[in-house]
């Protein structure tokens, strides 16, 4: 079969969640895939529920193993496609769709492990965490969850978990494998999508055991100066963030002093200079005007010479890029966070919103979370926008529709020109 993807479902005794995981998968739109679980000797009832689901799994078992990653290595010696995926008990599939958008990501980008992002479930809220498109970046930490990325089968039978380091390298061993077919060679690919939900419990949410590990890790073939300034940094930070005295400053800075105080300061430069502090990064000639009420600000971003003006709701908490001669006007809201509608709990939610260059976006309109907004686009005045906008598309409504085209031939630099807005 042409892109088979082998997906490997390692479990032991979670009967609560196993079912959820085993749907999520039989629920994929692409057809060509096969579902291996692997469990470890469960005596709770999960064993019940995979018998249930036998004439749909292309292989099971349920016997003592060495742990999760000999478990996962088992899978791999069954699996039959081209592509491999690891489905942990407990997490699921974005949408019936991930499956199918990926593989066709994946094919177009023709790499030995194509990855993209993640959707982390902490009990209360859903929170988007996007992958990190520096592939370098795997020099000092995972940067895309294990389960969010497909690895081609001859790729990863070569660099199967080294279970013999399980002490070592702890919960960490799936980074492991992950680092070793980087520094090997093996090319990485990643794709703008968020293939799984995972649950944030466990182990491997310590984050000072995830620093050890990493360490270790990318250790292994030889240690440097700045790679151990990086780990000292974070260690330094990651402590500093679990003291009282931090968390009063960030709420201080994000909340009272970013959106009480700092609106009132009428030069942009010196409130440029506090947004930078503040974590916003903003490109060279942007202008946000005074009065703007930002969420999150270490989550957005602006490109070059766009403008903000009066006014704007600028909601990051599930991550806001805008790009360059970008134009957005006075009392305009952009959402990235939002609640599951339907969830009994009220359950958060928070996805990202990117909109790219030179889009227009009028007065009192509205963005929701989860939004793209292609390039030269524009939204009309009072719009709400709730699906992605194609590039020079014009739309207007509630909800947004497409009304009209936009001339494509656009160069041009949007510029706050109060003469208090003067560029540094």
């Amino acid at each position: 079969m042409s892109n088979k993807i082998s997906v490997i479902t390692v479990v032991f005794n979670n009967v609560s969640q196993i079912r959820e995981t085993i749907e999520s998968f039989l629920s994929q739109t692409w057809e060509e895939k096969e579902l291996i679980v692997i469990d470890g000797g469960s005596s709770d009832g999960t064993v019940d529920v995979i018998r249930e689901y036998s004439g749909s799994v292309a292989y099971w078992c349920s016997e003592p193993d060495g742990g999760i990653y000999d478990a996962m290595n088992k899978g791999i010696g069954h699996a039959s496609g081209e592509w491999i995926n690891i489905l942990n008990s407990g997490d699921v599939y974005c949408s019936a769709d991930s499956l199918r958008l990926f593989v066709e990501a994946s094919i177009a980008a023709d790499a030995d492990v194509v990855y993209g992002d993640a959707v982390a479930d902490d009990g209360e809220k859903y929170d988007y965490v996007q992958s990190d498109s520096d592939i370098s970046g795997l020099e000092r930490e995972a940067i895309f969850r294990h389960g969010c990325c497909l690895f081609k089968s001859e790729v990863h039978r070569r660099f199967l978990y080294d279970v013999g380091k399980s002490g070592y390298y702890g919960f960490a061993l799936d980074y492991d494998a992950i680092y070793r077919m980087y520094r090997q060679g093996c090319t990485f690919a990643r794709v703008p999508l968020a293939l799984q939900r995972y649950r944030t419990e466990g182990k491997s949410s310590d984050i000072f055991k995830s620093l050890k590990y990493n360490y270790r890790i990318t250790t292994q073939y030889g240690s440097s100066t700045r790679k151990r300034l990086f780990y000292v940094r974070r260690l330094v930070a990651e402590r500093l963030r679990q003291t009282v005295l931090y968390k009063l400053v960030k709420v201080f800075v994000t909340e009272y002093f970013l959106n009480s105080l700092l609106p009132h300061v009428p030069v942009f430069c010196l409130r440029k200079f506090c947004y930078r502090l503040a974590g916003l990064s903003i490109g060279k000639g942007s202008v946000i005007d005074r009065k703007s009420y930002f969420i999150a600000p270490r989550r957005f971003s602006i490109g070059e010479y766009s403008h903000i003006n009066r006014n704007a709701l600028l909601d990051a908490r599930g991550g806001l890029n805008i790009g360059s001669s970008v134009s957005v006007s006075h009392n305009v809201s952009i959402v990235s966070g939002g609640h599951e509608v339907n969830s009994s709990d009220f359950h958060g939610r928070y996805y990202p919103i990117h909109i790219d260059d030179y889009v227009w976006i009028g007065v009192g309109a509205t963005i929701l979370q989860g939004v793209s907004i292609g390039r030269g686009a524009v939204v009309c005045a009072g719009a709400v926008v709730t699906r992605d906008v194609p590039p020079y598309a014009i739309v207007g409504g509630v909800p947004a529709k497409k009304i009209g085209e936009r001339n494509k031939e656009l160069d041009y630099k949007c510029r706050g020109r109060h003469p208090l807005n003067y560029y540094v």
